[in-house]
Formats: structure tokens, C-alpha cells, sequence
């Protein structure tokens, strides 16, 4: 069954945006999702019958450093969620709009190729970008487990800003090699974004592990997904 895409517009403000990202640009994904496929077997049917694309509008940054928010423009792209998750993405960028949190990108993971063993797209090619991304088909980065982000409840944000880090006593890494996390910095997600915008909606951030630390990771752990795919408006 090919993978079923819902364009939900958010805000109304559409005409207005500037594109990072649009629908067209999922195209080839079904062809990459194969690829993926016969690397790591079947992706899950409750998910692939589930997947939708939607629109996100956000502010961005006002200089390559990110360090200034640029308020006089909206922005926007395209995520690839699970259903069920929708609405609570669209609730969530609505919250970072009001607030005039920066989002530097969001453009669908597809666009940065399949990574070098074809188990799922380049997903450090995509943090390396600062780009926010969603579903990817791949296994977690430190064990052969299926990544949350391979059930479409998981999102990436600002990686840049918001580096996955290991420290000793295990070897330690930073992905991507230049992230950096600075509290101080827009853009840079902690407790209080977390609290205001994603904990009462039974989702989790990776900066409250104990090592690793993965500051850019959000995930949903309400009741299983079991959505049927939203009716177009």
C-alpha cells in the first residue's frame, strides 16, 4: 500500500510564508522506503498505513550563526508524522510562533539521500543542516534498535543547537560534531519550553536522560498510535 500524505495547513497564513520545504518534496520517497526495507525488513503496517505529511509554519533565524531571531517572516515545511501525532505538532509550532522560538529549517529527510549503507536516510547529513525532521526509517545511533523516529512519533529539533552528547565513562560523542548546547542560545530547547509546550501532552525530551543526552529529541509516549489517517478538510 503506497504510503497515504495530508497536506494540513496551519494558520491560514500560507500565502504569506516563505518555503523551506513543500509537498513535492517527498516525492521518491516510497522508492527510497524500499531501499530501506530489504536493509532492515518490513516497516510496521500500523505505521507506513499511517503516515502523513503536514505543513508546519515557523520563525526562523536572521543570520548563518543563529544567534537572532528573525520575527518579520514566517517560514515553512513539511514534516512526515504518524497520524496521531498531527495535531499535537501543529500545537506545538503554534506555541513556538507565539513564543518566537526559532526553528532554523524543516525539510523532509528524504532530501538528504539514503546514508551510506542504505539503513535509512542521512540522518547526520540532515543534523549537520540544522534541520528539524520526523520520521526516518533507521535504527537508533548507538544499538541496532529501531530509532523512535522509525514509528513517525519522534521529532528532531534544531540539531545544531541541541546536539545528541555522550560523555564518559562511555566513549564520548557529539552528533552533530559541531552542535553545541548553550541554553542562552534561541533556538535551544530546555525545561521550560518542554514544560510549557510538550509535557502535557505525554511527550518526552531527551535532555532528561542521563547519558546520552539527546537535546534535539522529542517523542511521544501517550497511548499506542492507532489512528485512522485524517479526512482532507
Amino acid at each position: 500500500m503506497q504510503l497515504a500524505l495530508l497536506l494540513s495547513v496551519a494558520g491560514g497564513e500560507t500565502d504569506a510564508q516563505v518555503p523551506h520545504s513543500i509537498l513535492s518534496d517527498t516525492s521518491g520517497f516510497a522508492h527510497d522506503l524500499a531501499i530501506i526495507e530489504r536493509k532492515l525488513g518490513p516497516l510496521s503496517k500500523r505505521v507506513k498505513d499511517h503516515l502523513v505529511v503536514i505543513e508546519v509554519s515557523y520563525y526562523s533565524f536572521a543570520d548563518s550563526a543563529c544567534t537572532m531571531v528573525d520575527t518579520q517572516r514566517l517560514l515553512s515545511g513539511v514534516l512526515m508524522v504518524h497520524a496521531c501525532i498531527a495535531e499535537d505538532v501543529q500545537a506545538m509550532f503554534a506555541g513556538f510562533r507565539a513564543d518566537t522560538f526559532p526553528i532554523a529549517r524543516v525539510i523532509p529527510i528524504n532530501r538528504y539521500g539514503l546514508n551510506r549503507d542504505s539503513t535509512g536516510w542521512n540522518d547526520a547529513a540532515s543534523m549537520e543542516d540544522n534541520n528539524t525532521s520526523a520520521f526516518n526509517y533507521r535504527r537508533k545511533p548507538t544499538s541496532a534498535q529501531p530509532s523512535e523516529h522509525a514509528k513517525g512519533t519522534a521529532i528532531d529539533i534544531n540539531p545544531m543547537l541541541n546536539p545528541f552528547i555522550r560523555t564518559p565513562p562511555k566513549a564520548r560523542m557529539v552528533r552533530p560534531e559541531k552542535g553545541r548546547y548553550d541554553v542562552r542560545r534561541p533556538g535551544t530547547l530546555h525545561q521550560g519550553i518542554i514544560r510549557k509546550h510538550l509535557r502535557s501532552r505525554g511527550w518526552a525530551w531527551g535532555g532528561r536522560w542521563p547519558n546520552p543526552k539527546d537535546y534535539q529529541h522529542i517523542e511521544y509516549l501517550g497511548p499506542p498510535c492507532k489512528s485512522p489517517i485524517p479526512k482532507r478538510p
